[in-house]
């Protein structure tokens, strides 16, 4: 049903694409081709596309009262990840990463420590500081080609700094971990022994690839639900980031106040008008229809890329993610130098990709490659990238 539209390259020329119009500030170069911002390069569903047609078929765009229905769909949405939501638990944000800015404002005080697990997805780390808090890295440990959690170390991280909030990324971005339900109950539990609490971004649980599954780690008892946030989206899944589709779920209601709170202080408690038709699109019978035809090309594109570096380039490592459409790969063996590894994909391949810097010292020797993109752009990229390393 959606083999051509995953097939071919779309145009985003002049459509003021961030993916698109920053190359040349980020990469020095605007003819490279970018392959980094978590940003599908996919057609956003015929269906979403549909929805607000529809909407704009009307002739007033006038001030919106957030429909029962809006609520009803994030809670059927979350309900398949076995996740019980009531409607007055539900927040809306502009996005995930401005949900955990508020959370950090509502639920933490100035000189807070707040934890990250790094390498992270770059405003994790930027959060703390630009809100007077400080920042506490508990780097997770790369073990067998895929990251581990070092509870000991967490633990320890926690009690010398007394940490009040740890910005949690399941799955994990960059690297698509899935953490377990075992994991997550450790982490839980050591959470709540020191009273800290949980900010956790799920926007990348709709891409879980079989045989992994997403646990909310909310769900894991209700006890632990009151001392979580859970944050998400549809942006990420259906290609919808430039409409700011956000929302966060909290059990806790004094916690709810003091985030309504500052949602109200900013004057953004509700969605606007084509974020809350095209979320209630994605959110629908349509949406669960359109996740597998997704998923199937993603997982394609990932066994490409995998299948590239296997036969041309073993000595790069590629990290499988379980989940999102993002790879992490590890140059650390091919460039000793980390500039080095931005020098040749820039200039030698023409290709963009995130640093593996920005996502902390962890990511140091790492690049992350964004796959959300038609056959045709893998078929390019990949094309590229051979010829770059015949000419090494």
């Amino acid at each position: 049903m959606y083999q051509d539209a995953f097939k071919y390259r779309i145009d985003r020329e002049g459509t003021a694409s961030e993916k698109y119009d920053l190359r040349e500030k980020l990469f020095g170069r605007a003819d490279v081709l970018p392959m980094w911002v978590a940003d599908q390069d996919l057609p956003t569903p015929d269906f979403i596309v549909a929805a607000l047609n529809k909407r704009l078929s009307h002739p007033l765009l006038g001030y919106v009262q957030t429909p029962t229905s809006a609520y009803q769909a994030v809670i059927d949405w979350q309900a398949d990840k076995g996740l019980s939501v009531e409607p007055e638990q539900i927040l809306w944000t502009h996005n995930v990463a401005n949900g955990f800015m508020l959370a950090v404002q509502a639920l933490s005080q100035s000189g807070d420590a707040v934890l990250v697990q790094t390498p992270v997805y770059p405003p994790f780390r930027q959060a703390p500081g630009l809100n007077d808090r400080q920042l506490v890295e508990a780097p997770l440990v790369l073990e067998n080609g895929r990251y581990e959690i070092d509870f000991e170390q967490f633990e320890r991280l926690v009690i010398e700094h007394q940490v009040a909030l740890f910005l949690f990324c399941h799955p994990q971005n960059p690297s698509g971990r899935v953490w377990k339900q075992d994991e997550l109950a450790r982490l839980a539990e050591i959470c709540l022994r020191h009273g800290v609490k949980i900010v956790s971004d799920e926007i990348h649980s709709d891409l879980v690839y079989v045989p992994d599954s997403h646990v909310p780690i909310a769900s894991l008892s209700a006890e632990v639900a009151q001392s979580v946030v859970t944050l998400s989206s549809p942006g990420k899944t259906f290609n919808l980031g430039g409409l700011q589709i956000g929302y966060a779920i909290m059990a806790n209601p004094d916690w709810r106040a003091a985030y309504l709170r500052v949602l109200q202080q900013h004057s953004m408690t509700d969605l606007n008008l084509f974020a809350l038709v095209a979320l209630e699109a994605a959110y629908s019978q349509a949406g669960r229809d359109y996740l597998p035809h997704l998923q199937r090309h993603l997982l394609a594109n990932i066994e490409r890329v995998e299948a590239f570096f296997a036969l041309y380039w073993p000595r790069v490592r590629v990290m499988r993610p379980q989940a999102s459409f993002l790879i992490w790969l590890d140059f650390s063996r091919v460039f000793p130098d980390h500039p080095a590894i931005q020098r040749f994909l820039v200039d030698q391949a023409g290709l963009g990709l995130n640093d593996g810097l920005s996502f902390g010292e962890a990511g140091r020797g790492f690049a992350r490659l964004n796959i959300a993109v038609p056959t045709q752009t893998l078929d390019l990229a990949l094309k590229q990238l051979r010829q770059a390393i015949d000419a090494i």
